[in-house]
């Protein structure tokens, strides 16, 4: 199904789907990320509303600027959070990124958002917009999401809109959106909430990721 939706990517036409992108990640497998220390080092793991960054010199380590498990522990219960370089957390994101690589040849990540908090230390208290497409599909929970047909490419990156939404939903499990680049948007979160966003580099002289997916046999 996901290539339908694929194919309907128009840079000027925003557009959502309801219960089309189901178990695509969960919950376990984001816990396992924020366990393997290379996926939450200084570049990959960021907070929108935080600003904190506490890093130590532990044994081993092979990346000194990764988050130790206590600390990273404490923020993300009080922070949104999103992971970059995530088009490779697991088959089905591989997947979708290169069906996405295939039709439109634009290099294709996966940011993974996640927030145990709502309301007002929620994502998207002020408008924005993103230089890359995206498709933003609702893993669980609820998040109130805002389209607005305003787009704009210098100054200020939180403008406030100026007209009413053209898009004004509850996303839900397994919901499914796509925003052309430039366009203001908005998110608040309305409960736990895990999503995974889709950026498109439009840049086609940039060569994708190998998607190649490595698959063992079990000492066979």
């Amino acid at each position: 199904k996901m290539i339908e939706f694929v194919k309907r990517i128009n840079e000027d036409t925003p557009f959502y789907e309801q219960g089309v992108a189901k178990d695509i990640f969960s919950w376990k497998e984001l816990e396992n990320l924020l366990n393997l220390r290379p996926f939450v080092n200084n570049k990959r793991f960021n907070f929108i509303n935080s600003d904190t960054h506490m890093f130590e010199r532990e044994a081993w380590l092979t990346d000194l600027n990764s988050w130790p498990a206590k600390k990273l522990d404490k923020v993300i219960n009080d922070a949104v959070c999103y992971i970059r370089d995530c088009s490779r957390a697991s088959k089905k994101i591989n997947d979708i990124c290169e069906l996405i690589e295939n039709e439109w040849n634009y290099p294709t990540d996966a940011h993974i958002f996640f927030s145990l908090v709502e309301g007002e230390k929620g994502e998207g208290l002020k408008s924005h917009w993103d230089f890359s497409h995206n498709i933003i599909i609702q893993v669980e929970g609820e998040s109130n999401f805002k389209v607005w047909n305003e787009k704009y490419k210098e100054g200020d990156h939180f403008p406030k809109p100026k007209t009413e939404p053209v898009i004004d939903v509850v996303m839900k499990t397994g919901d499914l959106i796509f925003i052309p680049k430039y366009m203001l948007h908005q998110v608040i979160p309305l409960s736990k909430r895990l999503s995974v966003s889709f950026p498109m580099n439009n840049d086609t002289t940039i060569k994708s990721q190998d998607r190649h997916w490595i698959q063992l046999k079990n000492g066979e």
